[in-house]
């Protein structure tokens, strides 16, 4: 999506050797976009640097020269390797002054504490000429330069997001009125590869729909992203339900299983509470996953009975009455026990609705007739049982949550067509 004068566009920089190293996650980046876009605003561009103060004052220098807005993390506090302030007062030509009030509040702490004040400490109250402490227990400031609003905030992530909800964004909304509106719309989509997905919707362009399409796999499903902007709330309403619609019409309604937060629970969740159901389910190489999956969500207690977990053959036997010769003969992992175990819960919490999963999690237990990954999951609504196999790719955890979000798509599926 091109930008044009309606668009508020900032660049973020993340600073850290931790980021880069590996040792963190970078959660701040994700929190600061997606809280911008839900206010108006976007961002050009994304970079994280080293705290290495050349680096910052180069990426600092580079960005100032193509943004609407600045926002910076990191690199604040009273160590050797925070260099944020002091890159700031060489990128912007700024020399460094202390904050009287900023360094009374540091002093006084430090005494209350019954600590001993270093300079070190100190440095966190020198900012550039111009800055603007934000905040008072925590680092940060702002400044204005070349008519930029640039916000410089601590790399501590609670720290972070009380300075961005409280002063951050409110500043920026009285900077520029007048922006667009953003929003971007998830559809989960169930059974088809991003490949195919693609292939199905290559030759929707952002004129055709409005609105700008992307793909983000998960592990258990894909996702098709429509991102579009707005003079108007009515008027990015009446875009994206456009956009969806046609996206729904390429691909089939019949697999795509909501929106935004309609996770699977969720939405079975709903089917369930409309007929007045109660669902139970019986796991063996999830070992719960499923049942967590789906109290999840607050009200399950509304159709949600009970769970059992069958781990040991025997506990199948005792728990949900699977017959023992019929574990001989077949297996646990297999379609008679999968029906068996479905059945069996059903019986036992008389519920209207089962989900049974008996498979090989790995990263041991496989063989030539019935590899790691081999699953099979039973649903059951009203006395009619269905079995499917499945075949799980990763690792131990990636088919467990695979196995558990396939009997979730699954009992979807059954309850659409009832």
């Amino acid at each position: 999506m091109q930008e044009d004068q309606g668009d508020v566009v900032g660049t973020l920089l993340t600073i850290g050797d931790e980021i880069l190293l590996g040792d963190i996650v970078n959660g701040n980046s994700q929190f600061i976009a997606a809280t911008l876009r839900g206010h108006g605003f976007r961002l050009h561009s994304v970079l994280t640097i080293g705290d290495d103060e050349d680096g910052i004052v180069a990426a600092l220098s580079e960005a100032i020269e193509k943004c609407r807005f600045l926002i910076v993390t990191g690199g604040l506090g009273p160590t050797d390797d925070d260099r944020t302030a002091p890159a700031v007062s060489r990128a912007f030509g700024l020399p460094l002054r202390p904050d009287p009030v900023y360094m009374a509040f540091l002093q006084e702490r430090v005494q209350a504490r019954g600590g001993v004040w270093r300079e070190e400490i100190g440095r966190m109250a020198m900012l550039p000429e111009g800055g603007v402490k934000l905040g008072q227990g925590m680092a940060g400031f702002a400044l204005v330069h070349r008519d930029i609003p640039c916000y410089f905030l601590p790399g501590v992530p609670y720290e972070m997001r009380e300075l961005m909800t409280e002063l951050v964004v409110p500043d920026l909304a009285a900077r520029y009125p007048s922006r667009k509106v953003y929003r971007k719309q998830i559809l989960r989509i169930q059974g088809l590869p991003e490949s195919l997905l693609n292939q199905l919707l290559k030759d929707l362009t952002p004129e055709d729909l409005g609105a700008q399409v992307g793909y983000l796999p998960q592990v258990v499903e894909n996702w098709i992203t429509l991102f579009a902007g707005a003079e108007t709330p009515q008027e990015l309403d009446a875009i994206l339900d456009r956009a969806e619609q046609i996206v729904i019409e390429r691909i089939g309604r019949e697999h795509v299983l909501g929106a935004n937060d309609d996770e699977a629970a969720r939405v079975i969740g709903g089917l369930l509470r409309r007929r007045g159901w109660t669902l139970a389910v019986a796991e063996s190489c999830t070992g719960g996953l499923l049942a967590r999956r789906i109290t999840a969500i607050s009200g399950a207690s509304d159709y949600f009975d009970r769970g059992f977990i069958t781990y040991s053959n025997q506990a199948k036997v005792d728990l949900l009455q699977v017959p023992a010769p019929l574990i001989e003969a077949h297996g646990a992992v297999s379609e008679p026990v999968a029906r068996a175990m479905t059945e069996g819960a059903l019986r036992q919490a008389r519920a209207q609705a089962a989900l049974a999963i008996t498979g090989i999690a790995g990263p041991t237990g496989g063989a030539p007739e019935k590899p790691v990954g081999t699953v099979f999951i039973g649903c059951g609504v009203e006395g009619r049982v269905t079995v499917e196999r499945y075949q799980f790719s990763g690792d131990r955890e990636m088919i467990q949550e695979r196995s558990a979000h396939a009997a979730l798509i699954q009992l979807w599926r059954a309850l659409s067509r009832d």
